[in-house]
């Protein structure tokens, strides 16, 4: 028989199972409030919350061009909310705010048990504060763990922060829609007003939009958003927030939203190269999210300006020439079959611009493609092509800084070279495959004369026009081989653009610059670019190479400009082998403009298709469309002289020169000698020949 237990025994262990349960509970309930605490942010880092606010970007006029952002938003202080917004969302949203502690337990009874009756969760009783919580630190996911974090996280920020500092936090951070975040962006999307104009019933249609974007969106919804914003309107009027009139009014209207038609982006590529960089330099945190403002040299003018050319143009080419494959036609394929997702290379002519204030090296436009869509590759500042003909430009700038002159003779004619330590040899032949025989080496530049450039290089040294070339701008490298006297490298438009603007700017090179500076978003300057020239070539020398280049437009291969512009210019023409790639640099007294127009993978555009063809008259008409007025002339440095000259001998011209020239020279290098060319009897003997060549080769040079 067994033995009774005592009862002390019995209440010995009765105590140490309430014990047990007891810490079983303890433990259950401490694991239960470390499971809702983990991973909330401490109270301290509460009080330095930023939201995500959007960087934006701004033209040379401070015009906004662009944004980038994780969500669009901008900020406001509570002190510039209407009392209406406020008052709306309290009355709306929360309206024991100003007594609660951050928890509205009655409010969270009540929704607990429609939860319940429903037996799921069917979200309410979340106050001001909760939903601040949720919409910084939490997720929107329907559970009951969520909701319990996000109590915890409303006693925090009751901690850290006023009432006032709550609300204005809050309305900084609700999501409107259309990828708005904060009243400020949502006024200015909706209603294009600043906050502290918005009326009662756009600030009614604001707090309705707070609900749902998408369900009561004005554009999409209609009916449903005018229904919601009328119910605001009678809470508010039943909570004593507006008066009876107030709520008549502004029942009466009608949503009046600003309708916002789709329109084509500007200045996508140079957005781009601004992307790059920032995310670069700062990261993407501070990309995307910091809500600093990027105050760039872009010219919106300029920009769309070379957009739209560029467009016309070739789309005028493709159309003219009879293209397999023309962008239009492209664009419809590319609807259909989703084409742009999987090509990197575009089947259809592409170009590229570069405009550059040179006196600043401001960079004022950048089209890097016809398509940004299509093809985020930048072919301004990406691809790298052969320059042809436009090259001369540093051989022929080389040479006038080494004793040669604009009026000196050089033979057009054929040469043939041995290739050093190749058993092979080199016949470089004209464009036209004629000669034009003793010329000078003005219009030998204007002519794009390929056998007098050889000859200038030869006697110069490629070295010498590779230093040149680095030092006015040139970053590529750079074979010092005679070939390059006809564009055999490869560069980018940027780079050739920026080192013709040392040229333009009278041998001073301007560092180019995109940003002027960058601001955060409490407009603190955290970088600022003023950058110093330096000093590439003299004066005098770039206004001789200007004055040659003047002859390109005024009656050599670039004198399709003049069908479009008629103001001062200089420039020069480029054509790879096989027509692959055609250039047209160019500048007035203000602008340097670059364009390149050809294939991604390097085919041919079509037989006889040259810079002077299809860049230069792109050129001429972005500057007939810039330009309005015509500018001034390019002003003379000091020590320039002006002889007349005969253009057979290069020497100063007599009475009995036919065709005499005005010359430009650096005051010391002009002729003295007259021309022995010329005389009372005329042309010397076998000359004859050569003017008749001259006369059908210049074409009205």
């Amino acid at each position: 028989m067994e033995k009774p237990i005592p009862p002390s025994l019995k209440r010995h262990r009765f105590r140490w199972f309430l014990i047990f349960i007891a810490a079983l509970a303890f433990g259950i309930l401490v694991g239960f409030y470390i499971s809702v605490m983990n991973g909330l942010p401490p109270a301290e880092s509460i009080s330095f919350f930023s939201p995500p606010v959007a960087t934006r970007v701004f033209d040379q006029n401070d015009s906004l061009v662009g944004e980038f952002f994780v969500e669009r938003r901008e900020l406001t202080s509570l002190d510039r909310v209407p009392k209406y917004l406020k008052d709306g969302f309290i009355c709306i949203e929360d309206k024991q705010f100003y007594r609660h502690w951050g928890v509205n337990m009655f409010a969270l009874l009540r929704s607990l048990l429609k939860n319940l009756l429903h037996m799921k969760v069917m979200g309410g009783g979340s106050t001001i504060t909760m939903q601040l919580a949720r919409n910084m630190f939490l997720t929107q996911e329907q559970t009951m763990l969520r909701k319990l974090r996000e109590m915890a996280l409303a006693v925090r920020i009751e901690q850290a922060y006023t009432k006032d500092e709550i609300l204005e936090k809050y309305m900084n951070q609700v999501n409107f829609g259309q990828g708005r975040y904060g009243v400020k962006t949502a006024a200015r999307y909706y209603y294009n007003k600043e906050i502290p104009d918005l009326d009662l019933s756009q600030c009614a249609m604001l707090i309705a939009l707070a609900k749902s974007p998408e369900i009561y969106s004005p554009y999409k919804q209609s009916k449903r958003a005018l229904s919601r914003r009328n119910l605001v309107l009678g809470e508010m009027v039943k909570g004593r927030y507006i008066t009876r009139d107030e709520y008549d009014r502004a029942l009466a209207e009608g949503l009046n939203v600003v309708e916002h038609k789709p329109e084509k982006a500007v200045g996508e590529y140079y957005l781009e190269e601004i992307r790059r960089y920032l995310e670069m330099k700062y990261g993407g945190e501070f990309l995307y999210r910091s809500g600093a403002n990027i105050y760039t040299t872009m010219d919106l003018r300029i920009q769309k300006v070379c957009e739209q050319m560029l467009e016309k143009h070739l789309a005028q080419v493709e159309k003219e020439y009879h293209f397999s494959m023309p962008k239009v036609k492209f664009d419809s394929l590319a609807d259909s079959l989703f084409l742009t997702d999987t090509m990197s290379v575009m089947p259809y002519l592409q170009g590229g611009i570069v405009v550059i204030d040179q006196h600043k090296g401001e960079v004022k436009a950048i089209v890097g493609g016809r398509d940004f869509a299509q093809s985020k590759f930048n072919r301004a500042t990406q691809a790298f092509r052969q320059t042809g003909s436009i090259f001369k430009v540093f051989v022929f700038t080389a040479a006038m800084d080494n004793g040669f002159t604009a009026a000196d003779i050089v033979l057009d004619l054929p040469i043939v070279l041995e290739i050093p330590g190749v058993d092979s040899i080199y016949r470089p032949s004209n464009f036209d495959n004629r000669f034009m025989g003793p010329i000078t080496l003005k219009k030998a530049l204007a002519l794009s004369r390929n056998l007098v450039a050889v000859r200038l290089i030869r006697t110069i040294g490629p070295d010498l026009v590779v230093k040149y070339a680095h030092n006015l701008g040139i970053k590529s490298p750079l074979l010092p081989v005679i070939s390059l006297a006809l564009g055999s490298c490869e560069v980018s438009l940027y780079e050739l653009t920026h080192a013709i603007s040392t040229i333009a700017n009278y041998g001073e090179e301007m560092p180019p610059v995109m940003i002027r500076k960058i601001t955060n978003k409490d407009n603190t300057v955290i970088e600022r670019n003023e950058f110093m020239s330096e000093r590439r070539l003299s004066p005098q020398v770039s206004y001789v190479i200007l004055n040659m280049m003047r002859a390109v437009v005024d009656g050599g291969t670039g004198l399709e400009v003049r069908k479009y512009y008629k103001g001062p210019a200089a420039g020069k023409t480029g054509t790879s082998n096989n027509y692959a790639d055609n250039w047209f640099v160019g500048f007035t007294p203000k602008y340097t403009c670059g364009i390149w127009v050809g294939h991604d993978d390097n085919q041919r555009i079509f037989r006889g298709a040259t810079g002077g063809i299809i860049a230069a008259p792109i050129w001429g008409d972005i500057m007939r469309s810039v330009n309005s007025l015509h500018a001034e002339d390019f002003p003379a440095p000091e020590g320039m002289i002006w002889c007349k000259i005969c253009p057979k001998s290069g020497l100063l011209s007599t009475e009995y020169c036919p065709q005499p020239r005005e010359e430009v020279f650096i005051k010391g290098s002009e002729p003295t000698a007259h021309c022995d060319v010329h005389s009372f009897s005329g042309s010397i003997e076998g000359y004859e020949d050569f003017e008749k060549i001259d006369r059908a080769a210049t074409q009205g040079y």
